[in-house]
């Protein structure tokens, strides 16, 4: 788990995350987009970054 302000987030974790074309401009637009549209958006806003890892795989 990572806490971290918007402006923080990492090219890794923004690949990671696997949406779009995996940049870290793209993960930038698109939840700035998304919480623009809830009201609630600023650079230094907090937020969490969850990491999963599979351990198993039937």
């Amino acid at each position: 788990m990572h806490l971290m302000q918007f402006s923080e987030m990492t090219e890794e974790l923004a690949w990671k995350e696997g949406e779009g074309d995996r940049s870290l401009l793209h993960w930038q637009l698109e939840h700035q987009r998304f919480f623009e549209k809830i009201g609630d958006f600023s650079p230094d806003m907090e937020i969490v970054v969850i990491e999963f890892k599979v351990i198993e795989n039937s």
